[in-house]
């Protein structure tokens, strides 16, 4: 009896410590709190709750089994994706709803919500992610979706935990059972290869895991465990992050990446001693790189450079822009996040960007933005410039003058979401595209498989690179530039780099080397292309029958009209391409697009400008450039 007694003690000497380790964490005021009414301005909160009213009375219906599997069936991962994420989005403006109002009476929506979350869904992740065509309740794998998931109902019992238990006493309990068994026992005990890798889904994951432990880990010893995988996963990440800061999927995922990384530094402010990760000051350094990128690769109007799966026309995501930018004192990226709000009205209706703020609204997230609303609304709104920048470990220039702006890339064709793209670059002229990169388009079963470049927008033959001896690059990491150099001065920004070994040896090419320059002196944009094929080989060949052009490609946005032989405008009329008719010859193709993101961004308007290079120029220095007309 006496050691019954003393076990009984022990338990609840834990369970005491765990609950008071739990209540440390208050990162921002929860729900009750008057802050939300004092210091978020009436509009504000206002449309917060006008988005709970639109779906208050919303049924929670189930997603069909036969949508879950039609990715495994039709290849289409989009239908379930709207299905589940448009859950999400009302879900959180209920909750977001709640807390602006504070009077309870979208509690009764929320609860049933939870209750769709328990019952009527039997794995939070998305069907591109899971081994079979049906979900099944004992086989919880981690991916960016069930953790973003339950990062999402964490934050819900933080803000409104309480009034959930007055009005259903032990729902809060049932959530947290469910965030343990699909989310925080898988991702701390079974393999996950996402944590070796350095790339979006390490700290997408990550981020929801610290927050979830923090919230809803009630065990000591598993909470301790978890931190210490955090931090490991937040390590692995960090070290294999290039530097400079760069991100290899592209500006769009910036947010899920660098971001997502400092997100986790943010809430392990407000964490226990044993959770926080401590940094050098040479990872500090690239924790500060990684906050410039978005700002570095800024053009203008929410347009940004595009490589890799990101799409031109961007809106950042201001509710961990501003953040970020507060956290490192960098005022461009606090001023980029007030230029987008005042764009959108943020202190007038939030909701514009609420919504916009990922697949489906990012609750912790706004609910960090709104704690520092006081900062964010004395802060100046302008735009970003970046006169000249030169990313070294991702080989990534971006130049501008009044004119013109350039960025080219170098890299290696195994860089995650890579596009086979080595040295390619793009111009626009005057803020208006003149030679694009196509960017992402609508994900499919193929985005992410063997079949991946045969995708146009994957494929260097789409891209502004050349085709050699009839071959487009190939994908792996020896298919590299090399002898990358930049240059930087008053008169010239340029980037030189050596392509020949982004192709395999049946191109025959001995040496590539391409300059890309924005010229301020001249007011222009001229490439050099300085080559020199295998000219034993390629007499072989032709001796065989077997004769392959050798072209530049140029993708154009908007109809490109032939002057003369050497010279087509661009842009309307506002731009010129002059090339030499003695080595190079031109022709120009529509490209034809599916339905998805690119046509939609690119308005179905892109050319593709093939400058062929003359056959009896085995060996040649070349060069073509953009002028303005006017």
């Amino acid at each position: 009896m006496i050691i019954k007694k003393i076990m009984i003690l022990v338990c609840c000497v834990l369970l005491s410590l765990s609950a008071k380790a739990q209540q440390t964490f208050s990162p921002f005021p929860k729900a009750g709190d008057r802050y939300w009414q004092k210091q978020v301005p009436v509009a504000m909160r206002n449309d917060y709750i006008r988005l709970g009213n639109l779906y208050q009375k919303k049924p929670w219906n189930a997603i069909p089994a036969e949508t879950f599997a039609e990715f495994r069936t039709n290849g289409n991962r989009t239908r379930y994706e709207e299905a589940s994420f448009g859950i999400r989005k009302q879900f959180v403006c209920l909750v977001m709803a709640e807390i602006m109002q504070g009077r309870g009476r979208f509690l009764p929506s929320i609860r049933k919500g939870l209750h769709y979350f328990i019952e009527k869904e039997p794995w939070w992740g998305i069907p591109a992610h899971y081994p079979k065509d049906h979900p099944e309740k004992d086989i919880q794998p981690v991916d960016l979706f069930n953790a973003e998931t339950a990062g999402m109902l964490a934050w819900t019992l933080y803000m409104l935990e309480d009034e959930i238990n007055r009005k259903e006493k032990g729902l809060c309990d049932q959530v947290r059972s469910e965030i343990e068994r699909r989310f925080l026992q898988p991702v701390l005990n079974q393999p996950q290869g996402w944590k070796n890798n350095a790339n979006n889904w390490n700290t997408w994951i990550t981020s929801n895991w610290l927050e979830t432990v923090l919230i809803c880990e009630s065990d000591a010893k598993q909470r301790d465990a978890a931190f210490k995988g955090v931090q490991q996963c937040l390590r692995t990440f960090l070290k294999g992050y290039p530097d400079d800061g760069g991100c290899e999927e592209g500006v769009s995922y910036w947010d899920c990446a660098g971001a997502s990384f400092f997100e986790s530094l943010y809430f392990m402010q407000f964490a226990p001693k044993q959770a926080v990760l401590t940094l050098n000051e040479a990872q500090k350094k690239k924790v500060e790189n990684m906050g410039r990128f978005i700002t570095t690769m800024y053009i203008n109007d929410l347009t940004f450079v595009n490589f890799s799966d990101a799409q031109a026309q961007n809106v950042p995501n201001i509710n961990i822009l501003f953040p970020y930018g507060a956290y490192l004192q960098n005022l461009q990226m606090m001023q980029l996040a007030a230029y987008v709000g005042k764009k959108y009205q943020y202190t007038l209706k939030p909701s514009t960007l609420f919504l916009k703020s990922g697949n489906y609204p990012k609750l912790g997230r706004e609910l960090m933005l709104l704690s520092m609303l006081p900062k964010y609304q004395a802060t100046a709104a302008v735009e970003p410039k970046t006169e000249d920048a030169y990313l070294e470990n991702s080989q990534i220039m971006v130049a501008s003058n009044k004119n013109w702006f350039v960025a080219a890339k170098g890299g290696n064709n195994a860089e995650s979401h890579n596009h086979n793209d080595i040295g390619n670059f793009i111009v626009y002229h005057n803020n208006q595209p003149v030679v694009i990169d196509l960017g992402r388009d609508t994900y499919t079963s193929k985005s992410f498989s063997n079949q991946r470049f045969e995708l146009m927008n994957c494929r260097s033959a789409y891209h502004n690179v050349p085709i050699i001896n009839g071959l487009e690059q190939k994908d792996g990491r020896k298919y590299r530039a090399e002898k990358v150099s930049h240059v930087f001065s008053e008169g010239i920004s340029s980037l030189t780099l050596n392509l020949e070994k982004a192709y395999t040896e049946a191109a025959h090419v001995e040496k590539w080397q391409r300059t890309i320059a924005l010229d301020r002196e001249y007011n222009w944009v001229e490439v050099t292309e300085q080559y020199k094929l295998d000219s034993l080989q390629i007499e072989k060949d032709r001796l065989n029958g077997q004769v392959f052009d050798n072209q530049i490609i140029l993708m154009a946005y908007g109809k490109p009209v032939v002057q003369k032989t050497g010279r087509i405008l661009l842009q309307g009329g506002m731009v010129r391409l002059e090339y030499d008719a003695q080595y190079l010859s031109a022709s120009v193709e529509k490209v034809q697009m599916t339905d998805g993101i690119m046509k939609t961004q690119w308005k179905d308007n892109i050319y593709r400008i093939i400058l062929r290079l003359n056959d009896n120029y085995l060996m040649a220095k070349v060069k073509y450039r953009f002028v303005e007309t006017r």
